[in-house]
């Protein structure tokens, strides 16, 4: 039965390229679309320590998140953590958040936070930017 359709798929095609040439626009109107509608987080990334129950992050400016994501090691676990007004205290460019409400506790000295901060579309970041992080 495949053999069948495959072969009048060459037959078609190598009678006149039209039906390849509107595969292939359908594919490239379809990728278009999906990147379009798909958005992603920009993100940046800050090197924190811990410190009495604390996470301490300097020069985050006047952002104040929804969600951080914390890991010590990305290849190994990522936690996604959605902040609270209770967890946070903010003073000038630093963020402190309690590290007794996450639901782990750092064993390391050096953790790091990953920060959204905008949404864009996933034909922006791949296409217009290169795949950067702006």
């Amino acid at each position: 039965m495949r053999k069948k359709y495959a072969n009048l798929y060459v037959k078609m095609t190598a009678k006149s390229p039209l039906l390849f040439l509107l595969l292939i626009l359908i594919s490239i109107i379809f990728l278009m679309g999906v990147t379009l509608m798909t958005t992603v987080d920009v993100i940046k990334t800050y090197n924190v320590k811990v410190e009495n129950n604390k996470i301490c992050v300097q020069d985050i400016g006047d952002i104040v998140p929804d969600e951080v994501y914390v890991y010590e090691n990305r290849n190994e676990a990522v936690y996604k953590v959605m902040i609270k007004p209770e967890m946070v205290s903010q003073e000038k460019d630093s963020l402190e958040i309690s590290v007794n409400d996450l639901g782990f506790i750092p064993q390391a000295d050096s953790v790091n936070i990953d920060v959204p901060l905008r949404k864009i579309t996933l034909f922006r970041r791949v296409f217009l930017q290169g795949g950067k992080n702006e």
